[in-house]
């Protein structure tokens, strides 16, 4: 299990992570979003130490780790336990945001392609993204001119 406690991250005056908890199972699969500027990004580069936090706490298989002062090798160790994609080498330029969403769901789980449906609109309503289910990638904050997209 991975948890996050109190995630904070500011740069400068603008503070960006105000206090994020988050609790991933072993065997979850889960999104993170919401609008352009939102966070989304940095709490990722904040979790994986790409970025280094100004608080809060990460428990990885029960080992709890400062995520503003821990160690080099503590990151390691971390690193080989997560895994961190990119937003632009995971989205697929032929496919609209909720084909983007739901594929996961029906190759990757095989659910029936109206449930996965069902649970991406959910989700992608609760990031405020709904209105985007039938944009392609192109039309989305931070796609990059396709390099790295999948065709």
């Amino acid at each position: 299990m991975l948890k996050i406690r109190n995630v904070k991250k500011a740069f400068d005056s603008n503070q960006v992570l105000k206090g994020i908890d988050l609790d991933v199972n072993q065997g979850d699969v889960i999104a993170i979003l919401g609008p352009s500027g939102s966070g989304k990004t940095t709490l990722l580069r904040c979790i994986n130490f790409l970025e280094r936090a100004d608080e809060g706490t990460l428990t990885l298989d029960g080992q709890s780790y400062d995520m503003h002062s821990v160690k080099k090798e503590e990151i390691v160790a971390i690193r080989r336990k997560t895994a961190f994609v990119f937003q632009n080498y995971n989205l697929f330029l032929n496919k609209t945001v909720l084909q983007n969403v739901t594929l996961g769901l029906t190759s990757g789980r095989k659910m029936k392609k109206a449930e996965a449906e069902e649970i991406a609109r959910d989700v992608l309503n609760r990031g405020g993204m709904l209105e985007k289910a039938d944009s392609y990638p192109i039309a989305l904050s931070g796609h990059n001119k396709g390099y790295g997209c999948h065709k």
